[in-house]
């Protein structure tokens, strides 16, 4: 693919991205905070360094969201079984139920999006393209 396709491919996945969390209230929550937890929803007993790495956030910026998620009452931050010294994170089911909410209303907007712009042909074509973008997301170069 040529550089000039692959840096427009690139923007019109990141456009869809900025678009979906547009689309997403914040629930008195900042977006970072709101990461954080989805992070921690989907990798429970997770460190702020995994978070931190996953995200590609700074663990100041993690440290940050994490305090705004726990007052919030959505994280539990626990320490290590064999380590004292290290964090596990969980959700609490109040931060599991936001998540699903979240996600729920990124779905619900995806989906009459599509309904509305697409015809059943690009329909089929954008589920295709979503099979290439998996296969894309596990590429590991060798070497």
């Amino acid at each position: 693919m040529r550089d000039d396709a692959v840096r427009t491919f690139r923007r019109q996945v990141k456009a869809l991205q900025r678009r979906l969390r547009q689309e997403v209230p914040p629930r008195g929550l900042s977006r970072s905070a709101l990461q954080v937890l989805a992070a921690v929803a989907r990798a429970p007993g997770a460190s702020p360094g995994e978070v931190a790495a996953e995200l590609q956030m700074t663990s100041s910026n993690v440290a940050a969201a994490l305090r705004e998620a726990e007052a919030a009452g959505f994280v539990e931050r626990r320490k290590h079984p064999e380590d004292a010294r290290r964090a596990r994170l969980t959700a609490t089911p109040a931060g599991a139920e936001v998540v699903a909410e979240l996600r729920n209303e990124r779905d619900t907007w995806l989906g009459r999006a599509v309904d509305a712009v697409l015809t059943a042909e690009e329909q089929r074509v954008l589920v295709e393209a979503g099979r290439l973008m998996e296969r894309l997301a596990g590429y590991e170069e060798v070497g």
